[in-house]
């Protein structure tokens, strides 16, 4: 079990490092425009919208989609048997996750929240599923 652990520790640290150079070095969120004559998106899931990825920005963005895509299948597994709970609490912070790694619109004023806010995310998934092995050791 530890060496799954280990395993998703050190995935999770290279999804960081990429992330972090993902969201400061090729990403911008794009300031909340003023009112005028365009039209004005606001949705449950923000007001403000990402700017274009040049071509380098896409292929980080194409190879940290992979990296997190590999990582939450090897998370989705040990999912098995939990409560609606806890695999709600999964669910959602993957959404944050996936959310920024696609730039999708966002409440984020600028790309360092955005980034700490999935940083947070990817740090509560990992404690989620120690906890659950720790349950698992528990009763075997």
């Amino acid at each position: 079990m530890e060496t799954v652990l280990n395993n998703l520790d050190l995935m999770a640290k290279e999804i960081k490092d990429t992330l972090t150079d993902f969201m400061l070095n090729h990403s911008r969120i794009e300031p909340k425009r003023p009112y005028s004559d365009e039209v004005i998106c606001f949705t449950p899931e923000g007001d403000r919208s990402y700017d274009y990825l040049d071509d380098a920005g896409r292929k980080v963005q194409s190879s940290l989609s992979k990296s997190y895509g590999l990582f939450y299948s090897k998370l989705h597994p040990l999912l098995k048997g939990q409560s609606d709970d806890v695999l709600s609490k999964m669910s959602k912070l993957d959404e944050v996750l996936v959310g920024t790694i696609e730039h999708r619109i966002t409440w984020c004023k600028n790309t360092q929240q955005a980034l700490d806010r999935a940083l947070v995310a990817l740090e509560d998934q990992l404690k989620l599923i120690q906890t659950i092995y720790k349950e698992k050791a528990r009763k075997d």
